[in-house]
């Protein structure tokens, strides 16, 4: 990270189910509003095994583990590949609050388009609020083409991988 913390950052594994329910409790209010677009006391278990049981190339995700405790997830990055075709992902980012504006996001999202264009995909998207400052100003430094349009209460940010 920018203040020189390593960070371990590897591919998601189905065991880490319960870290992901323990990231969202530590969450604050506002970040789990800016990601999920509204309150949520918690992860279900079945959403948390449908975050964490990724097939690697249609559902793929990467994990940051907390440089303290390596059994804590401190954020995720992932893309699913939308059902009609084979080129196009919807991309997701989340970060603990005491890691934010440190440069894990964009960095992790920098190794996830790696990823993503080794198994195909051409084209990511974003929905993302528009007060979400920080996401927003994350994928214009990713310095890829891009699309902005406004669909259904939030910014849609197409970003072409292959530029």
């Amino acid at each position: 990270m920018r203040d020189g913390t390593c960070v371990e950052i590897r591919e998601i594994r189905p065991g880490d189910a319960p870290a992901l329910q323990r990231l969202i409790g530590r969450l604050s209010e506002r970040t789990v509003y800016l990601r999920y677009f509204g309150p949520m006391k918690e992860l279900s278990d079945r959403k948390a095994r449908h975050f964490a049981e990724v097939d690697g190339k249609d559902r793929f995700a990467l994990v940051a583990l907390d440089p303290d405790d390596e059994d804590e997830i401190v954020a995720v990055v992932r893309y699913d590949r939308e059902n009609n075709t084979d080129d196009a992902a919807e991309y997701a980012a989340l970060v603990e609050d005491k890691f934010q504006g440190k440069g894990l996001g964009i960095g992790m999202t920098k190794h996830l388009i790696e990823a993503a264009k080794e198994r195909g995909i051409k084209h990511m998207f974003a929905l993302v609020l528009h007060e979400n400052r920080q996401m927003l100003n994350l994928l214009r430094a990713l310095d890829l083409p891009e699309e902005f349009r406004w669909e259904n209460g939030a910014e849609h940010v197409a970003m072409d991988l292959r530029g």
